[in-house]
């Protein structure tokens, strides 16, 4: 029962901090017991007159003060007062009445001892035990093998020793276990606390939220229309920088195109080789400019999230000659080599050519950086699938632990080389990304002090190149086309290069005479066929096309894109030509007129222009009669009082614009018939509404309804949300505000 009353106490003590809290517990528990007991001695010795009980009642009374005085501060001393305490009042009681059964008491201090040790000193404690039970039993005369007095006492010491060894373990361990489960649950208790106030005050600024949004929602539909008006003042501002842009930078390719390829139109001029070298240099670099500016409207003017690319077949060593060309002046500039080793009979590639240069720009540009002696070797070989090319320089290297820095956006190696070489850190790691949108990749191989060399590879389409056949894994050989193709009808060059660039997923063949469809259709294997009209247009082309036998199983996809050669066309305009202008795009938009042409009037608000466009024509050979005209009320004056075949007109000038001059013109009947081609920085479509924008989808032949399901699927799933907020957007603004997620 006593056992029971302290496993019942030490379980009922929940607010002890640890273990020592709950021994301390125990100690108070057994203190208390040996208190009910002195005071029963005590009772029995007045009540019987019996001296045993009375010298019994004195021991447990001072074995009580003194566990009491060293509870506190001395545990374990504590402990051995009561355990001697125990054993002299049962051995006096049994000194005093021999024929009691007082003997068997003695497993109690060992089991009291089993509530403080866990391991084998309680063995220690039994045998202490046992010598006073031993010791009372022969001083009162009992024999060594008596059973009742020194036999089964000490069978029974020695197995609730170990009976108790093994519960004190398990119980110790629970009791752990316990103070740990306790000191869990307080903090977690303690979180939820804090929890709870952070709860309550959250529900405070929601509420205090709610009320801020209803006021916001009356404030929405101002905010809906100041956005209007912010994106169209983004439009404008994208229009207007492309203007910019397009101007000086047509200036520069026109002047350094006739002077590079016309020279003889700069009369008494001496052009000196080194001369005409630097004027090619120019004229090159402002082309790629140019490409890149493209990239740069495109991906503006369309709202793009990624950098469309335009496939075509290209030779790599013409990609790599042009390269050469565009950064060779640098290298010869300090002093350094620049060597090309091209393996012979290399297969075309389906790259952007354009792309492609700009990363050996890149690399070579960045390796004329950080070499300062010897140069840089370029080398093209075959290898299994793709063409690898290795651009080696003689620097300083890098160590094998930067080598990921590198490939890092805006990553540097470290300071010093930061401040010692220039470089922004972009073109390593752009250069990477282009070449893995070619389905290739990059790595970089580098010993410090010896240099570094960047191999990158370029996929051959379709199989393996070898003696000048492609051929597939089985040995036979197999078109270059590896990839989906579509067929497009596309009048509008213009319009034709933008879907390229932006379907760079697949071959955008054009198809040119319709005459020609069916071969097409034979020789790609096209998934669809994209035809672009007109509302005039739709009827009979249509009609055309449906007269081609079923068999070629082609969905036709019909639709409506607004380019600059249709809106020309609408306000009368014969041609539409976007700045920076080549001099071959200019002489083609003349000759396609159809017409003689001697007399042309040269009409622009930019003197510079009006000379650039005057010296093309000049240069061209054509022996025409070049009128200029700053501004649209010179032009009007002049076509009142001149004959002219052709007007070159600029079609964004201040006060009389292009538009006003083509309205006079088509009110005058002298000079309606007199061609137009206009010539500008922008397209016309920014100043004019959207139109409507349809699109047409016909499944030649038979198709299951899984698969017009399919492509219903695909359409409506790239259309617009329409009055409401896209999640998606939503989502990536809040990531975007949020930042990286933590690691």
């Amino acid at each position: 029962m006593a056992t029971k009353g302290i496993l019942q106490r030490i379980f009922v003590t929940a607010d002890s901090d640890d273990l020592e809290d709950i021994r301390h517990e125990i100690i108070s528990s057994i203190l208390a017991m040996m208190g009910v007991v002195a005071w029963l001695n005590l009772w029995a010795a007045l009540h019987y007159r019996q001296i045993g009980y009375f010298w019994g009642t004195v021991i447990l009374i001072l074995g009580i003060l003194g566990g009491s005085k060293l509870r506190t501060s001395h545990l374990r001393g504590s402990l051995y007062i009561i355990n001697v305490t125990l054993i002299g009042t049962i051995a006096c009681l049994k000194l005093f009445f021999p024929q009691s059964l007082a003997q068997f008491y003695f497993p109690l201090v060992v089991i009291i001892s089993g509530l403080f040790e866990s391991d084998v000193s309680i063995f220690i404690v039994a045998v202490l035990v046992s010598i006073p039970c031993i010791v009372v039993a022969r001083w009162l005369g009992a024999n060594w093998l008596d059973a009742s007095e020194i036999i089964t006492p000490n069978i029974l010491i020695y197995l609730t020793a170990f009976t108790t060894w093994l519960s004190s373990r398990q119980l110790l361990t629970v009791l752990h276990w316990i103070q740990v489960a306790y000191k869990n649950a307080s903090s977690l208790l303690e979180q939820l606390r804090e929890e709870r106030v952070n709860m309550a005050r959250t529900l405070k600024q929601l509420e205090e939220a709610y009320r801020r949004i209803e006021k916001m929602n009356y404030a929405l539909i101002e905010a809906r229309s100041i956005a209007e008006a912010a994106r169209q003042s983004k439009a404008e501002f994208a229009a207007n920088i492309s203007h910019e842009l397009r101007t000086p930078l047509n200036i520069i390719i026109g002047f350094s195109e006739t002077m590079a390829n016309a020279p003889e139109t700069y009369q008494g001029v001496a052009w000196s080789p080194i001369l005409r070298g630097d004027i090619e240099q120019i004229y090159q670099s402002s082309r790629h400019l140019r490409s890149l500016i493209d990239d740069i409207l495109d991906l503006s003017a369309l709202d793009m999230q990624r950098l469309g690319l335009t496939f075509e077949e290209a030779s790599i060593e013409a990609v790599i000659a042009e390269a050469v060309a565009v950064v060779q002046d640098l290298f010869r500039a300090k002093r350094l080599f620049l060597k090309v080793n091209v393996s012979p009979n290399l297969p075309p590639l389906r790259i952007d050519a354009t792309r492609i240069r700009q990363v050996f720009i890149n690399l070579l540009n960045n390796a004329s950086r950080f070499t300062l002696t010897g140069g840089v070797t370029i080398t093209a070989q075959l290898s299994g699938y793709a063409v690898q090319i290795a651009v080696a320089d003689t620097g300083i290297g890098i160590a094998p632990q930067d080598i990921s820095k590198v490939f890092d956006e805006f990553g540097q190696v470290d300071s010093t080389i930061r401040r010692e070489h220039e470089g922004s850190g972009l073109g390593v790691p752009l250069s990477k990304r282009l070449i893995e949108l070619h389905n290739g990749r990059m790595w970089l191989e580098s010993d410090p002090g010896k240099g570094s060399t960047f191999y990158f590879t370029l996929p051959i389409q379709g199989g393996i190149w070898v003696g000048g056949e492609l051929l597939n894994n089985h040995g036979g050989p197999i078109p270059l086309m590896g990839r989906k193709s579509v067929l497009i009808e596309e009048p509008d060059i213009t319009l034709l290069h933008m879907v390229r660039r932006h379907l760079s997923h697949c071959d955008v063949i054009e198809i040119g005479n319709r005459g020609n469809l069916p071969n097409l259709i034979e020789q790609y294997q096209p998934a669809a066929l994209i035809v672009d009209m007109q509302e005039n247009e739709e009827m009979s082309g249509q009609q055309s096309l449906r007269e081609f036998p079923s068999k070629f199983n082609l969905p036709v996809v019909y639709v409506r894109l607004q380019g600059q050669l249709r809106n020309a066309r609408a306000l009368g305009v014969r041609n539409f030509l976007i700045k920076p202008v080549i001099r071959e795009h200019l002489m083609e938009a003349i000759d396609n007129l159809g017409q003689v042409v001697k007399d042309i009037l040269v009409v622009d608000d930019d003197p510079a222009l009006v000379e650039l466009v005057s010296r093309m024509l000049e240069a061209s050979g054509g022996h025409y009669r070049l009128i200029k005209a700053l501004g649209g009320a010179d032009a009007l004056a002049i076509l009142k009082r001149e004959h002219v075949d052709l007007v070159l007109l600029d079609w964004y000038m201040p006060e009389v614009t292009g538009l006003n001059v083509l309205q006079e013109m088509m009110g005058t009947p002298s000079l309606t018939d007199i061609p137009v081609i206009v010539i500008s920085g922008r397209y016309p479509d920014t100043d004019h509404p959207k139109d409507d924008q349809n699109m047409i989808l016909i499944q030649t032949g038979k198709s299951s309804v899984f698969e017009t399901i399919g492509y219903l699927d695909a359409l409506v799933e790239i259309l617009p949300l329409k009055g409401v907020t896209d999640l998606r957007s939503v989502q990536e603004s809040q990531a975007t505000r949020a930042g990286p997620p933590a690691s």
